[in-house]
């Protein structure tokens, strides 16, 4: 449970401070690019990843362990390959992007689907933010919500939530 509380509060503690000094990213990735020590951001993902990692393979059935696995490798190419606007690293972080976040929520189906109910709250806060900033362009008031970023924070969550619950009902 420390490891899990360790990832906990590096993803957080990241986010919370990248937030503060620039406000809402378009990604927790493109904080890379304000950051003035660039590897506070590789840091941050494979810290997270490897702390989490072994909470997350001890809680998972064999079967599917190689999701728990894939999720936390896929942050890890992230962090290892922050620049995803140029360059070679733009396939290998959107590959880890990719692959993190879709080993996360098919994990979360097989381990406790409810929480997938989560993504509520992303789809209620868009549709709330597209109609309070209506201009009469969707795209527009869409990529104005920051709709990545959430999902990010919203996958984060999940994946905690999810851990939290299994481990109160060993």
């Amino acid at each position: 449970m420390i490891l899990i509380f360790a990832s906990l509060a590096i993803i957080l503690t990241y986010v919370g401070v990248m937030v503060k000094r620039n406000g809402i990213p378009s990604s927790i990735s493109d904080t890379f690019y304000s950051l003035k020590h660039k590897v506070w951001f590789g840091f941050s993902m494979i810290g997270t990843a490897l702390l989490l990692m072994p909470s997350l393979l001890n809680y998972t059935p064999e079967i599917y362990q190689f999701l728990a696995f894939l999720m936390c490798a896929g942050l890890c190419f992230v962090g290892v390959a922050p620049n995803f606007k140029n360059g070679l690293d733009r396939p290998i972080h959107i590959a880890g992007a990719s692959i993190a976040g879709l080993c996360s929520q098919i994990w979360t189906t097989l381990e406790e689907p409810f929480a997938l109910f989560m993504w509520l709250a992303w789809i209620l806060y868009i549709g709330i933010s597209i109609k309070k900033n209506w201009k009469g362009d969707l795209i527009s008031c869409f990529v104005k919500c920051k709709p990545l970023f959430w999902a990010e924070v919203i996958a984060f969550a999940i994946v905690y939530f999810t851990l939290f619950f299994r481990y109160l009902l060993k």
